[in-house]
C-alpha cells in the first residue's frame, strides 16, 4: 500500500515477489493479497487485451481463495485491489460500487483496517459516479465518507472524495444549493510538495473531475483542456483513460460542430476518435456491459459527422438500447440527447423532440437539474419554429 503512493515502481516487483513466494511455500493468507496485487498491477499496466483478460482470470480466483481464509483483515485490501482496478475492466461497474462499500464497511468496522477502508471509499465514490447512481443519495454518501475520514483523521485520501463531490454537485445544480467542500488542507499541501506521486495521484483525479465537469456543462474548449492533462499524465489509471477518452472523443465532435470560431482546435477529431474507438472497442470484448454503449455512441457520432444519416441512427439506437439495459441512466439521456440533437440537424423536428423528452426523464432520474433545464432549453429550441409554422 505505502507503494502506491510512494513508489509505484515497487508495485510489480513486490507482487511478483509474494507470487514468487507462494509457488515456492505454499498459500497463506497473503498470497490472497499478492495475487490480488499482480492482477491489479497488470491491468494498469498492460495494453493487450489477452493480458488483461488473463488478470481479469487471477482476480476472479483470487476472490474464490479469499473465502477460504475468511479475514475481516484481508478482505478490505483484496476488495480494493480486485473492485477497484480489475473487475471494472470485466463486471459491471455497478456491481464493483457495491462491493466497493462493502470493502469500506468490513474495513471501518475492523478498526486496524480503517486506513484501507478510505481506499474503498475513493474507488466506491468513484465507481458510483460513472456508473450512474441518483446523484443526490451518491451526495450524501460522499458527505458521509468526508465526515468519516475527518473522525479518524485521514486527511490523505480527503482531496479524492472532495473532488468527486465537487462533480457529483455540479451536476446536481451547478453547485448553487449542493455546495462546494474544499477539503485539500494544509497538511495535503505539504505532502503533495514532498511526494511527487501523491501529487501526481490527486492531480489526475482533478484533472478528471474537471475533463467531466466542462463536459457535462458543454464548455468545449476547458474539457479539451483538461482531457489532455489526464492523457498526458504518466501514472494515469487505464480505466480513467479509457473514460476520458470516450469524454473527449464526443467533446472533439461538439467542438466541431461549434460555429462560432470556437472549434478550431478540435479539427484533429478523427485521430482523437481512432485512439477513443480502439481503446473502447478491445474493453467491450471484456466488458460489453460497461462499454458497448459507449462504442455505439462514438460510431453514431462519427457516422452523423460524416452525414451518413442511416448508420447514425441504427447506432444511436443500439447506443441508447445498450445504455438502457446496462443501467447507465446518465449515457443512456446522453444517447437520447445527441440522438435528439441529430435528427434535429436532419430536420426531423418532432423526432428530435421526443429523443429530447426521453433524455430530460433520465437525467430527471439521474438527480441532475442542470441537465434537464439544459434539454428544456434545447427543446424550446426546436419547438419554438414548429409553433411558428402551425399560425
Amino acid at each position: 500500500m505505502i507503494s502506491f503512493f510512494g513508489k509505484p515502481e515497487m508495485l510489480s516487483f513486490a507482487s511478483c515477489r509474494m507470487v514468487r513466494l507462494t509457488l515456492e511455500h505454499g498459500v497463506c493468507q497473503d498470497s490472497v493479497f499478492g495475487f490480488a496485487i499482480y492482477s491489479a498491477v497488470l491491468c494498469q499496466q498492460c495494453k493487450l487485451t489477452p493480458v488483461i483478460r488473463e488478470a481479469c482470470r487471477v482476480g476472479k480466483a483470487v476472490m474464490s481463495l479469499l473465502k477460504r481464509f475468511d479475514s475481516s483483515e484481508m478482505m478490505p485490501k483484496v476488495y480494493f485491489c480486485y473492485y477497484g482496478f480489475v473487475a471494472v475492466h470485466t463486471e459491471p461497474l455497478q456491481l464493483c460500487t457495491d462491493n466497493l462499500r462493502k470493502g469500506f464497511e468490513v474495513g471501518i468496522s475492523a478498526g486496524e483496517s480503517a486506513i484501507v477502508a478510505f481506499y474503498n471509499s475513493i474507488h466506491l465514490i468513484r465507481t458510483a459516479l460513472l456508473g450512474g447512481q441518483n446523484l443526490s443519495t451518491l451526495l450524501k454518501e460522499a458527505d458521509y465518507h468526508l465526515e468519516v475520514m475527518t473522525r479518524f483523521r485521514n486527511k490523505l485520501s480527503m482531496p479524492y472524495i472532495s473532488s468527486y463531490r465537487e462533480t457529483i454537485s455540479t451536476l446536481i445544480d451547478r453547485g448553487h444549493s449542493t455546495g462546494s467542500q474544499n477539503r485539500i488542507t494544509e497538511n495535503n499541501e505539504k505532502t503533495m510538495a514532498s511526494n511527487a506521486v501523491y501529487a501526481q495521484r490527486c492531480n489526475e483525479t482533478i484533472y478528471v473531475n474537471k475533463a467531466l465537469q466542462s463536459f457535462w456543462l458543454g464548455y468545449s474548449q476547458r474539457c479539451h483542456h483538461y482531457s489532455k492533462k489526464v492523457l498526458d499524465m504518466h501514472l494515469l489509471g487505464r480505466h480513467n483513460k479509457l473514460m476520458i477518452l470516450f469524454y473527449a472523443a464526443l467533446n472533439a465532435f461538439r467542438g466541431i460542430k461549434n460555429n462560432n470560431g470556437s472549434g478550431s482546435q478540435f479539427l484533429k477529431v478523427k485521430p482523437l476518435y481512432k485512439d477513443a474507438i480502439s481503446a473502447l472497442r478491445s474493453a467491450a470484448e471484456l466488458s460489453p456491459w460497461n462499454f458497448s454503449n459507449k462504442v455505439y455512441l462514438l460510431d453514431a457520432e462519427l457516422h452523423s459527422f460524416e452525414r451518413r444519416y442511416e448508420e447514425a441512427k441504427s447506432s444511436y439506437a443500439a447506443a441508447i438500447t445498450s445504455s438502457c439495459t446496462s443501467g447507465y441512466v446518465h449515457e443512456h439521456g446522453l444517447a437520447c440527447e445527441l440522438a435528439g440533437r441529430h435528427y434535429k440537424k436532419i430536420g426531423e423536428a418532432q423526432t428530435a423532440l421526443d429523443f429530447f423528452q426521453r433524455s430530460k426523464q433520465c437525467y430527471i432520474r439521474w438527480g441532475s437539474q442542470m441537465k434537464v433545464e439544459s434539454i428544456i432549453r434545447q427543446m424550446e429550441n426546436v419547438a419554438s419554429p414548429i409553433r411558428h409554422e402551425a399560425k
